[in-house]
């Protein structure tokens, strides 16, 4: 014990020793800046159209995918809430394959598949990305939209949306956009309980 006493005290001296000569008033130089190296995108066009760019990078055996949809938007003003239900029904299943068959795939398989009202994203490891890609696009041109989906999804977003109103930071991002942007333009407009209904 007294041995145990003696070495924690001495780390404790010699700590204390180097950091007592550290000089905190002065500002550390700082070391060089470090490079870095984006690959170079392959860029080819689908035959529907769909512009594709691949950058490999093939330190880590993953692979990731995100699908931009560069589409005007088609729920403004009043109908902003529309928008968000869309986005929140979009990969909860397919036609071909169940809400909770879907999210065990792609639990099993250690993959994310996300969607938005006008992006998609998924991630997994390389040796899965097959079937993964599959059920992402499944997902995006067959969506399950049940209306008890609808229902369960109107519900969860107007519930959030009465917790929003006592949220600060929320009423801030909301006012700051509409000052910002005006009440008129995308960015400036939120979802309110009348858009959603």
């Amino acid at each position: 014990m007294k041995k145990y006493v003696i070495s924690l005290s001495l780390c404790l001296f010699f700590a204390t020793l180097v950091t007592a000569q550290v000089d905190r008033s002065k500002r550390p130089i700082p070391g060089p800046a470090p490079t870095i190296n984006l690959g170079t995108p392959q860029t080819f066009n689908l035959d529907n159209g769909l512009k594709v760019m691949v950058v490999r990078n093939t330190k880590l055996p993953r692979v990731r995918i995100q699908m931009l949809i560069d589409n005007p938007l088609y729920a403004s003003g009043n109908k902003v809430g529309v928008e968000n239900l869309l986005a929140a029904m979009l990969g909860n299943g397919t036609t071909s394959i169940s809400k909770d068959e879907f999210n065990e795939e792609i639990d099993f398989l250690g993959a994310s598949i996300n969607f938005g009202s006008q992006s998609a994203f998924a991630s997994s490891l390389s040796k899965y990305f097959p079937r993964v890609f599959e059920l992402m696009a499944d997902a995006a041109i067959n969506p399950l939209l049940t209306e008890e989906e609808f229902q369960k999804e109107k519900d969860r977003l107007l519930e959030s949306l009465k917790n929003n109103k006592t949220d600060v930071s929320t009423v801030s991002r909301q006012v700051s956009n509409a000052l910002l942007y005006g009440k008129n333009h995308p960015k400036g407009e939120f979802t309110t309980e009348e858009s959603v209904q």
